[in-house]
């Protein structure tokens, strides 16, 4: 082997462990999002607790329903009758965490909460441990905090679909 070839090997395997990293940087990244919404942490804790307001939250992608003291089950609409059960605990009005009920599962989604600086509310980061079912991953996270904060606010979901200007598949 000449030492050009040489070279182009060694650059070939530093690009694959750089696109590796990357990856690993993204996907992490992508697992936590975070919102900041205009009401007391209490209330921001007790809404995202009730399974009526999770359903409303997410909406198309999941219908969220009690399975018993502290549980949930999500039923994923487009994911071939995928559903996630899950055990919600909450730790000193500072965290609640959705863990997976089989305990061999990575899956789990943790909410911080924090007042917001100068009294505008509360923050809330969101983390998702492992991949879930229902393609549930962190821009999913971040679409239904978005949400949450504003069904919090204004008592609606955001969308675009009575809007004239709302584009449509259908011609």
């Amino acid at each position: 082997m000449n030492v050009v070839d040489n070279v182009k090997e060694q650059l070939k395997h530093v690009a694959e462990k750089v696109a590796e990293r990357v990856a690993d940087v993204a996907t992490t990244e992508s697992r936590v999002q975070a919102v900041t919404i205009g009401r007391p942490r209490h209330q921001v804790m007790d809404f995202l607790r009730d399974p009526g307001h999770l359903s409303q939250i997410f909406g198309d992608i999941a219908v969220v329903e009690s399975s018993g003291v502290d549980r949930l089950r999500f039923d994923f609409a487009g994911d071939n009758g995928a559903e996630w059960n899950c055990v919600v605990s909450s730790e000193e009005g500072e965290r609640l965490r959705f863990v997976d009920v089989n305990p061999e599962s990575e899956m789990g989604i943790v909410l911080e909460f924090r007042d917001a600086p100068q009294h505008r509310g509360t923050e809330v980061i969101g983390r998702i441990n492992a991949a879930a079912p229902g393609a549930l991953t962190g821009p999913l996270l971040f679409k239904a905090l978005y949400r949450a904060r504003a069904l919090l606010l204004t008592g609606e979901l955001p969308t675009i679909k009575n809007n004239p200007s709302a584009r449509s598949s259908e011609r």
